[in-house]
């Protein structure tokens, strides 16, 4: 059988070209949904860590029943990354009851 250079590139290397093709496609999109995986796992630690210390700071400061504005600065910065991730629910009732709170430490009436 006598194939011509022609024939033998449109029946071999097209073939080659677009398996090698759709198996690089393959690998790509396994590769992103592993990243994407990954990414998804980060923001979820990073939201249950910002979640966690919005809590504490929200019961140590309701204790003192005070909370000093560097501190409200604070806990809203941790809130706003924490409302970016999508998450509020609970934490916007406690979020909102620390900013609520007196920024200067209550005076104590002596006895007399």
């Amino acid at each position: 059988m006598g194939w011509s250079m022609d024939e033998w590139i449109k029946e071999y290397w097209i073939k080659t070209l677009f398996g090698g093709i759709i198996s690089a496609f393959g690998a790509l999109t396994i590769w992103i949904k592993k990243k994407f995986k990954r990414s998804e796992a980060v923001e979820k630690g990073v939201q249950a860590l910002l979640r966690n210390e919005i809590i504490k700071e929200y019961n140590h400061w309701l204790e003192k029943e005070y909370c000093p504005i560097y501190a409200k600065d604070n806990i809203k910065n941790m809130y706003t990354q924490y409302h970016g991730l999508g998450q509020n629910g609970v934490i916007d009732k406690l979020y909102e009851e620390i900013l609520d709170l007196p920024t200067e430490k209550p005076k104590i009436e002596k006895e007399r």
